[in-house]
């Protein structure tokens, strides 16, 4: 029976070197012959590593947007084995990953694993954006750092020190002229994730538990919970009000 194709999501803002780090993962991390789709933010502007994504002989390209809380996208040509989604720059992450799970279960498909690039001159620029940012690295099994012209190895260390007190278990590596330093350990379908929301687990008994004696893999989702009027419990800033 074939196995059933990876799908990778990667999250972070417009012109943080995400696209450079996708065509690098593709073509460093992947066999060539292995069939490629790639998610194209459809209200996104192309870039010069869109071109080179496309470019590649094993690479299948499709626009996506988000729309009515559900994956839209045009007309699928191709069988593929590993399948990348960039998420949109712009839009809030648990809408991404909620609309991702479902679009990955009807599929059947399997989650490989999903990356935040994180662009950390503007997020040392913009501090209130953070809100943002952990909600996108609560999803991902790695954080990659890009674009640091600005900031400092003292505030890499902050960076990283903050959300390994937290007891955060994804990996988080640098980025190196737009790429990551191992494509292929980046690709690994290893579960880093804090969050259980894409997990499959055995139910267990939970008669006469609290809310605060569950396993935290049973709790609804932090970002993803929603209260009785349909409103998200732990709202995610919007991270249009920090781009300029």
């Amino acid at each position: 029976m074939p196995e059933r194709p990876l799908v990778y999501l990667v999250y972070g803002i417009p012109d943080s070197e995400r696209r450079s780090i996708l065509f690098d993962c593709i073509e460093g991390g992947l066999p060539d012959k292995e069939q490629v789709l790639y998610f194209r933010p459809k209200d996104e502007s192309i870039s010069p590593f869109d071109e080179q994504i496309e470019a590649l002989e094993h690479v299948s390209v499709v626009e996506w947007e988000l729309s009515g809380g559900k994956v839209k996208h045009g007309r699928i040509t191709a069988a593929a084995q590993k399948i990348f989604f960039l998420a949109p720059g712009t839009s809030d992450p648990a809408d991404v990953a909620e609309a991702l799970k479902a679009w990955v279960s009807h599929n059947d498909c399997e989650l490989g694993r999903i990356i935040t690039v994180v662009h950390c001159s503007f997020l040392k620029e913009q501090d209130k954006s953070r809100g943002w940012f952990d909600a996108c690295i609560h999803f991902s099994d790695m954080v990659l750092l890009a674009r640091r012209e600005s900031v400092d190895n003292k505030w890499i260390k902050e960076f990283e020190t903050r959300y390994r007190k937290e007891c955060y278990p994804c990996h988080i590596e640098l980025v190196i002229k737009g790429k990551p330093g191992n494509p292929v350990a980046a690709l690994e379908p290893e579960a880093r994730r804090m969050s259980f929301y894409f997990e499959e687990l055995t139910p267990i008994e939970e008669d006469g538990l609290e809310d605060d004696e569950k396993p935290e893999d049973t709790k609804p989702d932090r970002y993803i919970d929603r209260n009785e009027s349909g409103q998200r419990m732990r709202p995610i800033p919007e991270i249009t009000k920090f781009l300029r």
